[in-house]
C-alpha cells in the first residue's frame, strides 16, 4: 500500500487502507468486519472506519446487515465484468482523445513507459511499470475531455478497483501495446485507438480467470 495514505486527512486515508485490507484478502470475502479491531489496527477511532465501510458498502465490497458488516471482495467473474466495462469506457475515451490530444501529452505518456521499461529492465521490479500503468490509463479517461466518462469511472471505483491487485499481465507483454495506442492517438486515428485499448484490457481476461496476476515489488495504493 502507497505510503502516500499516511498524509491524507484521516477519514480518507482510513476509506483507502480499509479499501485495501478489503481486496488484497486481508479481509477475506465472506468474513466479519469487525470495527473495533480495524480501528485498532490502523490507529483510528470507529468514525472514519464506519464511513469508510458506508463508502465502500457503495462499491460493493462490503455488505451491511443485521449482524454487521461483512466483506464481500471481488471474484474472478465480478473482476471479469469490471475489466468488461473498463473496455469499453477506455475504448470510448481512445475515440474521443484521439480527435483532440497533443503532441506534449502523447510525447509525456510515451517517455513515461520507456522510463518505466527501462527500469523494470535494468531492476527486475515491476513497481514503476506499474505506477506508468495506472497513470496512462487514468490519463486516457482524462484525455477524452468528456467529464460524464471521468466522473463514470470514478463514481463506480472501475480503474481503482481492477488495477489495485497489480498487473494483470507481463509488461514485456503490454509495453508495446501501450506504445501501439499511442501512435494510433498521434496519427488521430480513432477507430484503431478504440479497438487497440479494448483488446489490450480484455486481454486481461484470461489471467483474471486463472487466477493470474503480476504484484509490483511494492504494493499499490
Amino acid at each position: 500500500m502507497s505510503t502516500d495514505a499516511t498524509y491524507l486527512p484521516v477519514e480518507e486515508s482510513t476509506y483507502r487502507r480499509v479499501r485495501q485490507m478489503l481486496l488484497s484478502g486481508e479481509i477475506p470475502a465472506g468474513h466479519p468486519v469487525n470495527q473495533s479491531e480495524v480501528a485498532v489496527a490502523l490507529g483510528v477511532s470507529r468514525t472514519p472506519v464506519r464511513r469508510a465501510l458506508a463508502r465502500l458498502e457503495g462499491e460493493g465490497l462490503v455488505s451491511a446487515g443485521p449482524r454487521g458488516w461483512h466483506a464481500e471482495g471481488f471474484d474472478a467473474e465480478r473482476m471479469t465484468a469490471v475489466f468488461e466495462i473498463r473496455a469499453v469506457l477506455e475504448g470510448l475515451a481512445c475515440r474521443l482523445a484521439a480527435a483532440k490530444v497533443g503532441r506534449a501529452e502523447l510525447a509525456r505518456l510515451r517517455v513515461l513507459f520507456e522510463e518505466a521499461y527501462e527500469q523494470l529492465t535494468a531492476t527486475g521490479s515491476a513497481e514503476a511499470y506499474y505506477q506508468a500503468d495506472v497513470a496512462f490509463h487514468r490519463a486516457l479517461l482524462a484525455l477524452a475531455g468528456e467529464p460524464l466518462l471521468s466522473r463514470t469511472a470514478e463514481v463506480h471505483r472501475i480503474l481503482t478497483t481492477s488495477l489495485a491487485p497489480g498487473l494483470y499481465r507481463d509488461p514485456h507483454e503490454t509495453h508495446p501495446e501501450h506504445l501501439a495506442i499511442i501512435e494510433a492517438l498521434g496519427a488521430g486515428d480513432a477507430d484503431r485507438a478504440e479497438e487497440l485499448a479494448r483488446s489490450h484490457i480484455r486481454a486481461a481476461v484470461p489471467n483474471i480467470r486463472s487466477g493470474t496476476v503480476v504484484v509490483p515489488a511494492i504494493g499499490a495504493s
